[in-house]
């Protein structure tokens, strides 16, 4: 699973695009795309994700419908690329959508809505086995235009060793905020039997939108009000930031600060025994080392019970430009039927959210069953991200930008926030 976004300056290229003509209607589409089984169909899909990781599925496909052929492209840069081939109106069959694109894609027409209904007529593909979570990440403006592949969110991991040396025990649906502090200051009491520097540490990456996303939900701040602008300046997301800094006064956690990317940082710094527990991002996780008495938890939850964490799904969708629509749809549905994501998941050395509710054992196929590394899909229950829209990638950066004044400028908290969400209103209104 990759974190990659697209940028919102495709969008008025790509509009520009297709308003001159070089996109195709579905209907359009789909009169073009009758062919003979003795017909060789072509598509071309382009992803930010490496062969290997659907070379098996693809295979699959193609034995069992020989007169279509999947012509896969990795693109190392996928932003720009998707936008040289959307300005010249020459846009791959099937395109991956991760976080964020499907709502940039859909908004000028460079990728089909999917006929949902007639999905769900489908008894054999089981359109009502898919995680409710994905439909805010597949669709835009109600109809959907990507179907869910896989996904990577954020877990806890702890030291089972130090956890027991102190006498902690791991409630199954995870620690309340009181909890957790209760904890923090048993591991303190100890550090130096169990030699760690602090029982956590917070890393702000290269924004803390990731970090202060479930604080902020659990504290009960909506990034949306009712009237869609953004409500985190309410006094309750000032509330999560000063828990948060309560933690680091307390001696809990260090100060905020950026520390690159999880398994360079958090898990070696876990792996080595220098914290007792830390926050996961699924696709780092086989980064935590089997010498490590390791097991996984879910995350913290606000005293009241509510629960958050950040999830990023990857969907993939037919583009505008497709020539053979039944072709792709066909393929699509292989890919993403219990079938084919089983054969797909089976065996992947990439961990993955399975986006299936019953195929949840398959995403963590290649931990031992002792990490419990299922909480990670027990997390879809609880999992999401700021509003996926056109504007994703901008709300991505302001945010960023004035959280940063709050952790490492020292700025007040209420006034940063307020300022932000300024920002961020007038994004929300495009």
């Amino acid at each position: 699973m990759k974190r990659k976004i697209i940028s919102i300056f495709l969008v008025t290229a790509i509009t520009a695009s297709l308003v001159a003509g070089c996109g195709n209607s579905s209907n359009e589409t789909k009169k073009e795309s009758k062919s003979d089984n003795d017909e060789k169909i072509i598509l071309t899909w382009q992803s930010y994700d490496s062969y290997d990781k659907y070379e098996k599925i693809v295979n699959a496909f193609q034995k069992e419908y020989p007169n279509i052929e999947i012509q896969y492209e990795e693109v190392s840069d996928f932003s720009t690329k998707i936008l040289t081939e959307a300005t010249a109106g020459d846009l791959p069959d099937l395109i991956n959508c991760n976080t964020g694109t499907t709502q940039i894609l859909a908004e000028p027409g460079a990728i089909q809505k999917f006929d949902i209904e007639e999905l769900k007529a489908d008894k054999d593909y089981k359109f009502e086995d898919f995680w409710e979570a994905a439909e805010t990440y597949c669709t835009y403006n109600g109809d959907w235009y990507a179907l869910p592949l896989d996904g990577g969110n954020y877990g806890w991991v702890y030291n089972v060793d130090m956890f027991k040396e102190c006498g902690i025990e791991v409630p199954e649906e995870g620690f309340t905020w009181d909890e957790f502090e209760d904890v923090c200051a048993k591991l303190i009491e100890n550090k130096d039997k169990l030699g760690i520097e602090y029982p956590t540490i917070f890393n702000d990456l290269s924004s803390s939108i990731d970090m202060m996303y479930p604080w902020i939900t659990e504290a009960g701040a909506d990034y949306l009000n009712k009237d869609g602008t953004c409500g985190w300046n309410s006094d309750k997301a000032v509330a999560a930031f000063e828990w948060v800094q309560g933690l680091a006064e307390k001696g809990y956690v260090p100060q905020i600060e950026k520390l690159g990317d999880g398994y360079d940082a958090l898990i070696t710094k876990f792996n080595a025994g220098q914290i007792a527990m830390c926050r996961v991002a699924l696709w780092n996780s086989t980064y935590l080392q089997d010498d490590v008495n390791w097991k996984a938890m879910n995350a913290p939850r606000s005293n009241d019970g509510k629960q958050a964490e950040v999830l990023f799904l990857n969907g993939i969708g037919i583009s505008s430009s497709c020539k053979n629509y039944d072709a792709a749809l066909t393929f699509i549905k292989y890919l993403t039927s219990e079938e084919g994501l089983a054969t797909y998941l089976d065996g992947n050395t990439s961990p993955q959210i399975a986006v299936r509710r019953s195929q949840a054992d398959l995403s963590v196929s290649m931990f031992d069953e002792e990490r419990n590394m299922k909480v990670f899909n027990t997390g879809l229950e609880y999992a999401g991200y700021i509003n996926l829209t056109k504007t994703f990638s901008d709300q991505q950066t302001v945010i960023g930008q004035y959280f940063d004044e709050i952790w490492h400028n020292n700025a007040d908290i209420k006034t940063t926030l307020d300022d932000m969400t300024d920002q961020l209103n007038g994004l929300l209104a495009e």
